[in-house]
Protein backbone atom coordinates (compact mmCIF):
# COMPACT_ATOMS: atom_id res chain seq x y z
CA UNK A 1 0.00 0.00 0.00
CA UNK A 2 1.30 3.49 -0.89
CA UNK A 3 1.88 5.56 2.65
CA UNK A 4 2.72 9.26 2.38
CA UNK A 5 6.24 8.12 4.25
CA UNK A 6 8.55 5.22 4.40
CA UNK A 7 7.70 3.91 8.00
CA UNK A 8 5.46 4.10 10.39
CA UNK A 9 6.40 3.07 13.82
CA UNK A 10 2.71 2.21 15.62
CA UNK A 11 2.12 3.12 19.40
CA UNK A 12 1.70 -0.30 19.93
CA UNK A 13 4.16 -2.90 22.14
CA UNK A 14 3.80 -6.25 22.94
CA UNK A 15 5.11 -9.24 25.54
CA UNK A 16 8.00 -10.20 23.38
CA UNK A 17 9.37 -12.83 26.40
CA UNK A 18 5.54 -14.88 25.41
CA UNK A 19 5.70 -14.33 21.69
CA UNK A 20 9.37 -16.48 22.16
CA UNK A 21 7.90 -19.27 23.89
CA UNK A 22 4.89 -19.56 21.77
CA UNK A 23 7.05 -19.53 18.13
CA UNK A 24 9.68 -22.04 20.02
CA UNK A 25 7.04 -24.85 19.76
CA UNK A 26 7.74 -24.98 15.93
CA UNK A 27 9.87 -27.51 14.60
CA UNK A 28 12.00 -26.58 11.88
CA UNK A 29 9.79 -28.66 9.50
CA UNK A 30 6.86 -27.11 9.77
CA UNK A 31 8.31 -23.95 8.02
CA UNK A 32 7.50 -23.55 4.85
CA UNK A 33 10.32 -22.20 2.22
CA UNK A 34 9.20 -19.31 0.27
CA UNK A 35 7.16 -19.21 -3.09
CA UNK A 36 9.85 -17.85 -4.81
CA UNK A 37 12.60 -19.84 -3.55
CA UNK A 38 14.44 -16.74 -1.70
CA UNK A 39 17.32 -18.64 -0.24
CA UNK A 40 16.67 -18.50 3.57
CA UNK A 41 13.30 -17.15 3.55
CA UNK A 42 10.58 -18.97 5.38
CA UNK A 43 6.84 -18.65 6.49
CA UNK A 44 4.48 -20.42 9.18
CA UNK A 45 0.99 -19.55 7.72
CA UNK A 46 -0.80 -18.08 10.60
CA UNK A 47 -4.46 -17.11 8.81
CA UNK A 48 -4.98 -18.16 5.71
CA UNK A 49 -7.38 -19.26 2.88
CA UNK A 50 -9.45 -22.28 4.49
CA UNK A 51 -6.89 -22.40 7.66
CA UNK A 52 -4.83 -24.45 5.55
CA UNK A 53 -0.94 -24.25 5.17
CA UNK A 54 -0.66 -22.74 2.04
CA UNK A 55 0.54 -19.30 -0.03
CA UNK A 56 -2.93 -18.31 -1.75
CA UNK A 57 -4.65 -15.01 -1.88
CA UNK A 58 -8.36 -16.20 -2.97
CA UNK A 59 -11.03 -17.36 -0.33
CA UNK A 60 -12.00 -17.31 3.27
CA UNK A 61 -9.00 -16.45 5.59
CA UNK A 62 -9.40 -18.85 8.61
CA UNK A 63 -6.92 -19.56 11.46
CA UNK A 64 -4.38 -23.00 10.82
CA UNK A 65 -3.69 -25.44 13.70
CA UNK A 66 -0.43 -23.50 14.13
CA UNK A 67 -2.34 -20.24 15.46
CA UNK A 68 -4.80 -22.30 17.83
CA UNK A 69 -1.69 -23.41 19.46
CA UNK A 70 -0.59 -19.50 19.66
CA UNK A 71 -2.64 -18.11 22.43
CA UNK A 72 -0.64 -14.80 22.97
CA UNK A 73 -0.47 -14.35 18.91
CA UNK A 74 -4.14 -14.97 19.16
CA UNK A 75 -4.86 -12.12 21.47
CA UNK A 76 -1.67 -10.05 19.48
CA UNK A 77 -3.76 -10.32 15.89
CA UNK A 78 -7.22 -9.89 17.57
CA UNK A 79 -5.91 -6.40 19.35
CA UNK A 80 -6.17 -4.54 16.44
CA UNK A 81 -9.93 -4.87 15.89
CA UNK A 82 -9.57 -5.15 12.09
CA UNK A 83 -10.86 -7.76 9.50
CA UNK A 84 -7.43 -9.85 9.16
CA UNK A 85 -6.31 -10.95 5.91
CA UNK A 86 -3.32 -13.20 5.25
CA UNK A 87 -1.04 -13.58 8.53
CA UNK A 88 2.11 -15.77 9.32
CA UNK A 89 5.09 -16.32 10.84
CA UNK A 90 8.22 -15.01 8.47
CA UNK A 91 11.51 -15.97 8.78
CA UNK A 92 15.20 -14.87 7.46
CA UNK A 93 17.87 -17.04 8.11
CA UNK A 94 20.96 -15.37 9.50
CA UNK A 95 23.48 -14.00 6.40
CA UNK A 96 20.11 -14.13 4.29
CA UNK A 97 17.82 -11.38 2.54
CA UNK A 98 14.85 -10.42 0.92
CA UNK A 99 15.65 -9.26 -1.95
CA UNK A 100 14.61 -5.54 -3.73
CA UNK A 101 11.37 -5.65 -4.46
CA UNK A 102 7.86 -3.94 -4.52
CA UNK A 103 4.47 -5.28 -3.68
CA UNK A 104 2.16 -4.28 -6.80
CA UNK A 105 -0.13 -6.91 -7.20
CA UNK A 106 -3.86 -6.92 -6.29
CA UNK A 107 -3.21 -8.03 -2.97
CA UNK A 108 -1.41 -5.38 -1.42
CA UNK A 109 -2.43 -2.60 -3.47
CA UNK A 110 -4.90 -1.49 -0.59
CA UNK A 111 -3.63 -3.66 2.34
CA UNK A 112 -0.98 -2.88 4.47
CA UNK A 113 1.64 -5.70 6.18
CA UNK A 114 1.91 -5.05 10.05
CA UNK A 115 5.46 -6.48 11.55
CA UNK A 116 6.00 -7.12 14.88
CA UNK A 117 9.48 -8.38 14.99
CA UNK A 118 9.81 -11.18 17.53
CA UNK A 119 13.65 -12.62 17.08
CA UNK A 120 15.97 -10.31 15.90
CA UNK A 121 18.95 -8.40 16.49
CA UNK A 122 20.63 -4.61 15.95
CA UNK A 123 22.08 -5.93 12.62
CA UNK A 124 18.52 -6.69 10.74
CA UNK A 125 18.17 -3.70 8.09
CA UNK A 126 14.46 -3.26 6.92
CA UNK A 127 15.25 -0.52 4.32
CA UNK A 128 11.83 1.03 2.11
CA UNK A 129 12.93 3.44 -0.78
CA UNK A 130 15.64 5.54 0.65
CA UNK A 131 15.56 5.14 4.28
CA UNK A 132 17.26 2.36 6.59
CA UNK A 133 16.39 1.46 9.90
CA UNK A 134 16.09 -1.28 12.38
CA UNK A 135 13.00 -2.88 13.85
CA UNK A 136 13.01 -3.50 17.28
CA UNK A 137 11.57 -6.70 19.18
CA UNK A 138 8.20 -6.23 20.43
CA UNK A 139 7.72 -3.26 18.04
CA UNK A 140 5.14 -2.96 15.83
CA UNK A 141 5.45 -1.21 12.09
CA UNK A 142 3.96 -0.62 8.73
CA UNK A 143 5.88 0.27 5.97
CA UNK A 144 5.18 1.67 1.80
CA UNK A 145 5.00 -1.46 0.28
CA UNK A 146 4.52 0.58 -3.03
CA UNK A 147 8.30 1.58 -2.75
CA UNK A 148 11.03 -0.74 -3.42
CA UNK A 149 12.21 -2.23 0.02
CA UNK A 150 14.24 -5.38 1.41
CA UNK A 151 15.43 -6.73 4.42
CA UNK A 152 19.08 -7.73 5.33
CA UNK A 153 19.61 -9.76 8.07
CA UNK A 154 23.49 -9.19 8.84
CA UNK A 155 23.81 -11.27 12.14
CA UNK A 156 24.61 -14.66 13.35
CA UNK A 157 21.10 -16.36 13.85
CA UNK A 158 17.46 -16.27 12.10
CA UNK A 159 14.81 -13.00 12.63
CA UNK A 160 10.95 -13.65 12.78
CA UNK A 161 8.44 -11.69 12.66
CA UNK A 162 4.92 -11.68 12.66
CA UNK A 163 3.03 -10.36 9.95
CA UNK A 164 -0.38 -9.44 9.73
CA UNK A 165 -2.18 -8.39 6.55
CA UNK A 166 -5.31 -5.75 6.25
CA UNK A 167 -6.70 -3.25 4.64
CA UNK A 168 -7.78 -1.03 7.93
CA UNK A 169 -10.90 0.46 8.99
CA UNK A 170 -11.31 4.30 10.06
CA UNK A 171 -9.96 3.39 13.33
CA UNK A 172 -6.99 2.22 12.21
CA UNK A 173 -6.00 5.08 9.35
CA UNK A 174 -6.80 7.78 12.14
CA UNK A 175 -4.47 6.21 15.04
CA UNK A 176 -1.58 6.19 11.78
CA UNK A 177 -2.83 10.20 11.29
CA UNK A 178 -1.98 10.73 15.14
CA UNK A 179 1.81 9.45 14.91
CA UNK A 180 4.53 11.28 15.55
CA UNK A 181 7.19 11.15 12.69
CA UNK A 182 10.17 11.73 15.79
CA UNK A 183 8.54 8.52 17.25
CA UNK A 184 6.96 10.40 20.17
CA UNK A 185 3.89 8.74 20.48
CA UNK A 186 2.81 6.97 23.46
CA UNK A 187 2.80 3.30 23.19
CA UNK A 188 0.11 0.75 24.67
CA UNK A 189 1.33 -2.47 25.69
CA UNK A 190 -0.57 -5.74 25.19
CA UNK A 191 -0.67 -8.26 28.33
CA UNK A 192 -1.32 -11.38 27.96
CA UNK A 193 -4.07 -12.68 29.58
CA UNK A 194 -4.44 -16.25 29.96
CA UNK A 195 -7.40 -18.01 28.58
CA UNK A 196 -9.21 -14.77 27.34
CA UNK A 197 -11.78 -15.88 24.90
CA UNK A 198 -11.52 -13.20 21.51
CA UNK A 199 -12.28 -12.46 18.42
CA UNK A 200 -11.09 -13.00 15.13
CA UNK A 201 -12.47 -11.34 11.87
CA UNK A 202 -11.24 -13.25 8.90
CA UNK A 203 -11.75 -11.49 5.02
CA UNK A 204 -14.55 -13.81 3.72
CA UNK A 205 -14.63 -11.71 0.35
CA UNK A 206 -11.37 -10.50 -1.01
CA UNK A 207 -11.70 -11.21 -4.53
CA UNK A 208 -14.69 -10.85 -7.32
CA UNK A 209 -15.40 -13.57 -9.85
CA UNK A 210 -15.56 -10.56 -12.53
CA UNK A 211 -13.88 -7.20 -10.97
CA UNK A 212 -16.86 -4.84 -11.38
CA UNK A 213 -16.26 -2.11 -13.49
CA UNK A 214 -16.06 0.60 -11.13
CA UNK A 215 -12.98 -1.24 -9.73
CA UNK A 216 -11.54 -1.26 -13.03
CA UNK A 217 -12.14 1.83 -13.75
CA UNK A 218 -10.60 2.82 -10.33
CA UNK A 219 -7.25 0.88 -10.75
CA UNK A 220 -6.91 1.75 -14.60
CA UNK A 221 -7.70 5.63 -13.18
CA UNK A 222 -4.83 5.10 -10.42
CA UNK A 223 -1.97 3.40 -12.87
CA UNK A 224 -2.39 6.30 -15.52
CA UNK A 225 -2.04 9.06 -12.89
CA UNK A 226 1.25 6.96 -11.85
CA UNK A 227 2.20 6.47 -15.58
CA UNK A 228 1.32 10.69 -15.82
CA UNK A 229 3.60 11.61 -13.18
CA UNK A 230 6.51 9.94 -14.27
CA UNK A 231 8.49 13.11 -16.65
CA UNK A 232 10.95 10.55 -18.56
CA UNK A 233 8.43 8.92 -20.55
CA UNK A 234 6.95 10.65 -23.75
CA UNK A 235 3.97 12.69 -23.78
CA UNK A 236 2.66 10.87 -26.83
CA UNK A 237 3.17 7.53 -25.69
CA UNK A 238 1.58 8.20 -22.23
CA UNK A 239 -1.06 9.13 -24.24
CA UNK A 240 -1.53 5.77 -26.30
CA UNK A 241 -1.18 3.99 -23.11
CA UNK A 242 -3.94 5.80 -21.73
CA UNK A 243 -6.12 5.95 -24.24
CA UNK A 244 -5.48 1.34 -24.50
CA UNK A 245 -6.32 1.41 -20.78
CA UNK A 246 -9.19 3.87 -21.44
CA UNK A 247 -11.17 1.84 -23.73
CA UNK A 248 -10.58 -1.12 -21.91
CA UNK A 249 -12.66 -0.03 -18.66
CA UNK A 250 -15.63 1.00 -21.43
CA UNK A 251 -15.06 -2.52 -23.27
CA UNK A 252 -15.36 -4.27 -20.02
CA UNK A 253 -18.21 -2.03 -18.80
CA UNK A 254 -20.25 -2.81 -21.15
CA UNK A 255 -19.92 -6.46 -21.15
CA UNK A 256 -20.27 -6.32 -17.62
CA UNK A 257 -23.89 -4.88 -18.10
CA UNK A 258 -24.18 -7.41 -20.46
CA UNK A 259 -23.61 -10.60 -18.70
CA UNK A 260 -22.25 -9.23 -14.97
CA UNK A 261 -20.65 -12.34 -13.66
CA UNK A 262 -22.69 -15.20 -15.78
CA UNK A 263 -20.72 -17.56 -17.15
CA UNK A 264 -21.48 -17.35 -20.40
CA UNK A 265 -19.54 -13.88 -20.80
CA UNK A 266 -16.38 -15.49 -19.09
CA UNK A 267 -14.66 -16.04 -22.35
CA UNK A 268 -15.29 -13.06 -23.72
CA UNK A 269 -14.20 -10.92 -20.62
CA UNK A 270 -11.01 -13.49 -20.94
CA UNK A 271 -10.35 -12.43 -24.92
CA UNK A 272 -11.11 -8.99 -23.59
CA UNK A 273 -8.09 -8.69 -21.36
CA UNK A 274 -5.62 -10.91 -23.26
CA UNK A 275 -5.65 -8.98 -26.38
CA UNK A 276 -5.74 -5.64 -24.05
CA UNK A 277 -2.21 -7.31 -22.30
CA UNK A 278 -1.07 -8.01 -25.63
CA UNK A 279 -1.53 -4.55 -26.89
CA UNK A 280 -0.44 -3.01 -23.95
CA UNK A 281 3.79 -5.37 -23.84
CA UNK A 282 4.72 -3.13 -26.96
CA UNK A 283 5.07 -0.53 -24.40
CA UNK A 284 7.27 -2.84 -21.76
CA UNK A 285 10.14 -0.11 -22.25
CA UNK A 286 8.93 2.59 -22.85
CA UNK A 287 6.86 3.28 -19.98
CA UNK A 288 7.80 3.48 -16.76
CA UNK A 289 6.24 4.88 -13.02
CA UNK A 290 8.24 7.02 -10.31
CA UNK A 291 9.82 3.91 -8.40
CA UNK A 292 11.00 2.58 -11.67
CA UNK A 293 8.74 -0.46 -12.77
CA UNK A 294 7.31 -1.15 -15.80
CA UNK A 295 3.94 0.01 -16.19
CA UNK A 296 2.76 -3.00 -18.23
CA UNK A 297 4.23 -5.44 -15.08
CA UNK A 298 1.54 -3.36 -13.22
CA UNK A 299 -0.91 -3.86 -15.18
CA UNK A 300 -0.84 -7.42 -15.41
CA UNK A 301 -0.35 -7.91 -11.76
CA UNK A 302 -2.65 -5.03 -10.49
CA UNK A 303 -5.70 -5.16 -12.96
CA UNK A 304 -5.62 -7.91 -15.98
CA UNK A 305 -4.87 -10.96 -13.46
CA UNK A 306 -7.05 -10.46 -10.52
CA UNK A 307 -9.87 -8.94 -13.10
CA UNK A 308 -11.23 -12.96 -13.34
CA UNK A 309 -11.22 -15.35 -10.66
CA UNK A 310 -13.44 -17.81 -12.08
CA UNK A 311 -11.65 -20.72 -9.94
CA UNK A 312 -14.20 -19.21 -6.99
CA UNK A 313 -17.05 -19.93 -8.63
CA UNK A 314 -16.97 -23.48 -9.51
CA UNK A 315 -14.66 -26.49 -8.72
CA UNK A 316 -11.76 -26.60 -11.70
CA UNK A 317 -13.38 -29.29 -13.68
CA UNK A 318 -16.80 -27.82 -13.91
CA UNK A 319 -15.26 -24.34 -14.99
CA UNK A 320 -13.72 -26.07 -17.86
CA UNK A 321 -16.71 -27.96 -18.89
CA UNK A 322 -18.49 -24.55 -18.89
CA UNK A 323 -16.88 -22.60 -21.44
CA UNK A 324 -15.88 -23.50 -25.15
CA UNK A 325 -13.01 -25.84 -25.81
CA UNK A 326 -10.38 -23.08 -27.49
CA UNK A 327 -10.83 -21.49 -23.86
CA UNK A 328 -10.90 -23.93 -21.74
CA UNK A 329 -7.43 -23.92 -21.31
CA UNK A 330 -6.84 -19.97 -21.13
CA UNK A 331 -9.47 -19.13 -19.23
CA UNK A 332 -8.75 -19.70 -15.93
CA UNK A 333 -5.16 -17.34 -15.27
CA UNK A 334 -3.36 -19.47 -12.79
CA UNK A 335 -0.05 -18.88 -11.67
CA UNK A 336 1.16 -21.64 -14.03
CA UNK A 337 -0.63 -20.72 -16.99
CA UNK A 338 1.27 -18.66 -19.97
CA UNK A 339 1.38 -15.55 -19.96
CA UNK A 340 -0.99 -13.33 -21.71
CA UNK A 341 1.87 -10.83 -22.76
CA UNK A 342 3.05 -13.66 -25.53
CA UNK A 343 6.81 -14.35 -23.93
CA UNK A 344 5.98 -18.15 -23.96
CA UNK A 345 6.97 -18.19 -20.32
CA UNK A 346 4.59 -19.18 -17.80
CA UNK A 347 2.09 -16.18 -15.71
CA UNK A 348 3.96 -16.62 -12.33
CA UNK A 349 7.61 -15.83 -13.92
CA UNK A 350 6.52 -13.12 -15.95
CA UNK A 351 3.82 -10.42 -15.56
CA UNK A 352 2.80 -12.40 -12.70
CA UNK A 353 5.81 -12.91 -10.75
CA UNK A 354 5.33 -11.30 -7.17
CA UNK A 355 7.22 -11.29 -3.96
Amino acid sequence: MKLKREFYQLPLQFDLEKMQQEIAQFADSEWVPHHENFKGNSALPLISVNGEFNNDFKGIMLPTSALLRCEYLQQVIASFGEVVGRTRLMKLDAGCEVPLHSDINYHWYKRVRVHIPITTTDTVIFQCANKRIHMAAGDCWIFDSWEFHKVENNSNQSRVHLVIDFAGSSHFWDMIENIHEDGSTSRKFLNYQPKKRIELRTEKNNYQIIMSPGEVELLVNDLITEVQSYSQSSESTKAQFAKLLKNFVSDWRELWFLYGEDKTGWPLFHRLRNEVLKQASQFDKNIFIKNGTSAVKILAQLIIGPSMNVELALPTTNVIKSINKNESKKIGLTRNSTCHCGSGEKYKNCHGKIS
